[in-house]
């Protein structure tokens, strides 16, 4: 049913006069009159009865008028939310991240759902070593992850989000628990516990300087600080994550010195997404 022959038949029911209804739209009276009749003939149905004098309407008319200004409200609400997608407004957008990575850029997430509230917005906790195959596979619209952590692949874009640094996190009780940054050289000196994800810059250097260096894998970072905690080593993690969910009263962390420690912070995404809620999301970062 075309929206305005819907519009006309209102119209030349609510006047009972196709004249003064033409003149409503600034259009001929023939003109209209084919309008009804393609609506009548589309519909099966007659809707008016027209003699020289008068127009009234058909038990069907009644019908379609009765209902005219619902179809036309209807109508109109599925435009506006046809036209919100295609700003992005509206729609969906879902995002996967690690819960301790995820952290660390709570503002942007709060300012898009702020500003997209008609969108829905899912946020998952995910096993950090599903993230890039997530978006790979189109499971999720965006990860968030750390930069070393994202495969060379052709079908992901990366976006900075932030920048972070690497830090030793050890119990306060450790000879090397200081207020001076750690160096390369002495983290050689110790156990170190590091989750399997986690292949950082720092770490490979370790491996140049040393042809054993003393590195327990384990599954992930909860594992890996509850060792720390426990004194069996140091791990070595975003300062972000030490500082947001593992500083308990016997935990310190050291800086290091080195510019191998810093790393981004990144939204990963594919690069064929062309959903334009990703777009106003990627959009937001640095605003």
């Amino acid at each position: 049913m075309d929206l305005m022959s819907l519009r006309y038949f209102q119209f030349v029911a609510m006047y009972r006069n196709f004249s003064k209804a033409a003149e409503h739209f600034y259009i001929g009276q023939p003109a209209l009159s084919r309008q009804i009749a393609n609506l009548e003939k589309e519909l099966g149905v007659q809707l008016f009865v027209r003699d020289t004098r008068n127009v009234s309407l058909t038990d069907a008319g009644t019908v379609l008028y009765e209902q005219c200004g619902l179809l036309l409200r209807h109508f109109e609400m599925v435009q506006e939310l046809l036209d919100a997608t295609k700003t992005g407004r509206s729609g969906n957008l879902t995002i996967a991240t690690v819960a301790h990575v995820g952290s660390a850029c709570p503002e942007l997430i709060q300012r898009f759902i702020t500003t997209y509230p008609d969108v829905n917005t899912q946020i998952d906790d995910i096993p950090f070593d599903d993230l890039p195959d997530s978006i790979a596979h189109g499971v999720y619209d965006v990860a968030i992850t750390l930069e070393f952590a994202v495969p060379e692949n052709d079908m992901i874009a990366i976006k900075t989000i932030g920048h972070d640094r690497l830090v030793a996190v050890m119990r306060d009780d450790s000879p090397f628990a200081t207020d001076e940054p750690i160096s390369l050289a002495q983290l050689c000196e110790m156990p170190l516990i590091i989750p399997h994800h986690t292949a950082p810059p720092i770490l490979r250097r370790l491996r140049l300087m040393t042809q054993s260096p003393n590195v327990q894998t384990v599954p992930n970072t909860a594992t890996a600080m509850l060792r720390v905690d426990l004194g069996m080593g140091v791990s070595i993690i975003p300062a972000c994550i030490a500082k947001s969910s593992f500083m308990g009263p016997r935990i310190r962390y050291r800086e290091f010195p080195d510019s191998d420690a810093a790393f981004a912070i990144v939204a990963i995404y594919r690069t064929d997404n062309h959903q334009q809620t990703l777009r106003n999301f990627l959009a937001l970062i640095h605003k």
